[in-house]
């Protein structure tokens, strides 16, 4: 079974078919909407990668890749997010993979295991609260993150019950950090930000999210370490065994 027909069973077709909401439901609203400069009709839905059972959910402001958002078949673009794993393989990394590799290995260590040569797609699932592809999240305006966060991401993440989250950027942290804070005092830069951990309300369970800086955020040390410390702090002794997906 291929990982795209995986994702089909675990989410189930209504599931997906809301998700790409942000797009198809708000094309036709133009000014009105305030993704309109990110929605465009006909765009395939924006799940994720990884492993949906995974005890580590990572968010982005939009998707990673925005070649992933262009007009092809729905069953293409589940392959094609199949195998999105050969960027751990690849000669050359992408800065995300090469960041979340870092987090899972300090996590690892912390809690005195060797990191695993899949832990990438196999202990972590990888998301976005806006599902409408950008070139640069910092596009994402706060009105279409509140939008897409309360229509598809509250939903994902329930369904996915992760036991902590890494929020990743700007745009996500803000958000979480007035949900949870109700007040921006002693909100800052992400670079001040980065490893603070909130505790968010995801469903009926409290859940912890993990503030730090993007990867593509550039002339600064990321510190993965950081974020990896803090996962092993929050996550259940055991939980990097991976399972296998299940049907919805």
């Amino acid at each position: 079974m291929s990982k795209g027909q995986q994702y089909l069973q675990f989410f189930g077709s209504d599931a997906l078919k809301r998700l790409h909401g942000c797009a198809i439901a708000e094309s036709d609203r133009g000014a009105d909407s305030p993704c309109e400069r990110l929605a465009q009709p006909l765009r395939r839905p924006q799940v994720g990668f990884g492993n949906p059972e995974a005890p580590i959910v990572f968010i982005s402001p939009s998707p990673l890749d925005a070649a992933s958002a262009s007009n092809e078949a729905f069953t293409e673009w589940l392959d094609h997010e199949g195998r999105l794993e050969h960027h751990m393989t690849a000669d050359t990394p992408l800065p995300y993979f090469q960041f979340v590799r870092a987090v899972m290995l300090a996590a690892r260590k912390r809690m005195g295991q060797k990191l695993e040569k899949h832990d990438v797609m196999d202990s972590a699932f990888h998301t976005w609260a806006v599902r409408c592809a950008t070139e640069n999240p910092d596009r994402v305006t706060d009105a279409a993150l509140n939008q897409c966060v309360d229509r598809h991401l509250q939903n994902l993440l329930a369904r996915i019950a992760p036991q902590a989250i890494v929020a990743m950027g700007g745009p996500v942290a803000r958000h979480l950090w007035w949900r949870t804070m109700k007040t921006w005092d002693g909100w800052g830069s992400m670079t001040t930000l980065h490893g603070r951990v909130l505790d968010v309300e995801i469903g009926n369970r409290r859940v912890p999210a993990i503030l730090s800086v993007h990867p593509f955020q550039r002339g600064i040390d990321l510190h993965p370490e950081v974020i990896g410390i803090k996962l092993a702090e929050h996550i259940r002794p055991g939980a990097f065994q991976p399972g296998a997906l299940k049907a919805a």
